[in-house]
């Protein structure tokens, strides 16, 4: 038996079509036709999560890993909002989600009726955003509609949305099976014309040659071998220098991976040396601010920001005023910067070298530091097993990450298209549950707490691992400038509490362990990573004190510039 909605069978059976064999739920009473349709469907794995922000974000997890597009569905009213949030981090993160969002008939909300918000278009600066009336709409209109949705989706992986009016009865069923059509939907033709993309490769192999110091700049992006590989080819160039962060998952020799702590040695005698003529942005987002504010200053003289997925993107993150969109593939300027002869100069070589006393710069400090959120990261990124997967939480602990190299087989994500702290635990359980390696959010106390419904469904694998570095508030303010320089500064910005994750863990049969100090912490990791008994997650919390964690982290680079 089936939804008697011929619209709602419809828009499951085209997403079953599209290849969509995971859909989470959170529960309601309005999208009820939806869950029925999809519960129907051969393959198709349905996940309740009752928290519709959670059920977004461990949607977004899912999608994250599987590389393919995950439905979500919700009821109507404030159920859709709690949606937003994770549609605003896979538009930024480009990764494919499908909302499916219940409604009430047309004009509920100004008639007055329960649960009803005006729901039409409010998703539309997020997502190819659609309204369908699965009561009146043609079912033929319903399935083009859900097919171009699903097709955004796949073909940029960013999200969509559509918006469902449904009417009462909603548990009205039938033998009857709607029909698709065999013609499948096909996608226009690039609005990119031959002339542009050819003028565009033109430009930029122009401005490559025109460019003696070239920059490359890899930002949030999967691992990807091919990837890796072309990356090495350009790491070994004279005039090349490639850019890597913990998320750009590209640790190749050759690259510089801790560029903060380069620009940190730099002085104003030498920096027309390591200024570069161009740069190239690859992937996603940059986490550096030090970076953006660097070539904000000394500005390059060319910059082109190239998409994974899309032509037409163009991030002006060094504030040059670019007139012109890049209309190429990354594929195109990877083999272009391959093709682009080599000039003979010693921009590499300056990079390596001060790479180079950057390292032992570090170490030095490593061996004298105090115990604090520095020196725990430098011990928790070296403890990380092989092919394990890491889920960096925001604020501090993503920033931290890029100071320590990590294992070529450890695969890192975070949630850096928004860089909110409202989903890091969500979306690591999601990934989690998706994936067969083991999965370590590594996340700050606040984070934590503020998205410890995470922890409120069935679906937590045992593969689960949580490090929550508790330095009881939100110690980013700490680090940057400005905030420590209000009065009141702790209530305001800080968020100081006492609180500690070992009573949610009891209730949620979490195991837990807990550490303050080096010599259980190294005791310990051994036996959190290891599977645990009865099939089940572990959360491992980590007390640090937030006026040392502070100070350490600036006596680091106050370390770096007194030894130039």
């Amino acid at each position: 038996m089936n939804t008697a909605k011929e619209g709602i069978q419809a828009i499951a059976e085209t997403c079953y079509r599209r290849g969509i064999r995971k859909v989470v739920f959170s529960p309601g009473s309005r999208s009820a036709p939806l869950v029925i349709a999809f519960s129907q469907l051969p393959d198709v794995e349905c996940l309740v999560i009752p928290d519709e922000r959670v059920a977004g974000y461990f949607a977004l997890g899912m999608a994250q890993q599987l590389r393919e597009t995950v439905a979500v569905v919700c009821t109507s009213g404030t159920a859709v909002l709690n949606l937003l949030p994770a549609c605003c981090e896979a538009l930024y993160q480009q990764v494919p989600l499908l909302f499916l969002t219940a409604d009430r008939p047309p004009h509920a909300a100004s008639d007055g009726e329960n649960q009803a918000i005006n729901q039409i278009g409010i998703f539309e600066s997020f997502a190819s955003d659609y309204n369908v009336d699965a009561d009146k709409d043609a079912v033929a209109s319903i399935i083009q509609t859900t097919e171009v949705a699903i097709f955004d989706t796949q073909s940029t992986k960013t999200p969509a949305r559509i918006n469902v009016h449904l009417r009462e009865p909603l548990y009205e069923f039938t033998e009857r099976k709607v029909k698709l059509p065999q013609k499948q939907f096909q996608p226009e033709a690039l609005a990119n014309t031959i002339k542009d993309r050819i003028e565009a490769q033109q430009r930029f192999a122009y401005e490559l040659a025109d460019s003696p110091k070239k920059l490359i700049v890899a930002g949030l992006r999967n691992a990807e071998n091919k990837f890796r590989d072309t990356i090495a080819q350009l790491a070994t160039r004279k005039d090349t220098v490639v850019f890597v962060e913990s998320t750009s998952n590209c640790n190749v020799k050759g690259c510089v991976y801790d560029f903060d702590s380069c620009i940190e040695l730099m002085d104003t005698k030498s920096i027309k040396t390591f200024v570069p003529n161009m740069v190239v942005t690859l992937g996603n987002q940059i986490v550096s601010k030090r970076l953006k504010e660097w070539l904000r200053k000394y500005k390059p003289r060319y910059h082109w920001d190239i998409d994974q997925y899309s032509e037409m993107r163009n991030r002006d993150y060094f504030l040059l005023n670019n007139e012109y969109y890049p209309c190429i593939t990354e594929a195109e300027a990877l083999e272009c910067l391959l093709e682009t002869p080599e000039q003979e100069n010693t921009f590499a070589h300056e990079w390596a070298t001060v790479a180079k006393h950057a390292a032992t710069l570090k170490f030095s400090f490593l061996q004298n530091a105090l115990y604090s959120d520095f020196t725990v990261f430098e011990k928790l990124i070296a403890s990380l097993p092989e092919g394990a997967n890491v889920q960096y939480g925001n604020s501090t602990p993503v920033r931290y990450s890029n100071l320590f190299l990590h294992k070529n087989s450890v695969s890192v994500n975070a949630n850096r298209g928004t860089s909110g702290i409202d989903g890091c635990v969500s979306t690591a359980a999601g990934a989690a549950y998706a994936n067969n390696k083991l999965t370590v959010c590594i996340v700050g106390d606040v984070s934590f707490f503020y998205d410890s419904n995470a922890l409120w469904n069935n679906y937590l694998s045992p593969n689960f691992r949580i490090i929550i570095i508790n330095n009881s508030g939100g110690n980013i303010f700490r680090l940057i400038d400005g905030p420590a320089q209000i009065n009141n500064f702790e209530k305001f910005f800080e968020t100081p509490h006492s609180l500690n994750a070992q009573h949610l863990a009891s209730m949620y049969n979490i195991h837990y362990y807990f550490s303050d100090r080096f010599e259980t912490l190294e005791e310990i990791l051994p036996t959190f990573y290891a599977p645990q008994t009865g099939q089940r997650p572990a959360i491992l919390e980590i007390k640090t004190n937030n006026i040392t964690d502070a100070a350490v982290y600036k006596q680091y680079f106050d370390y770096l510039r007194n030894n130039r």
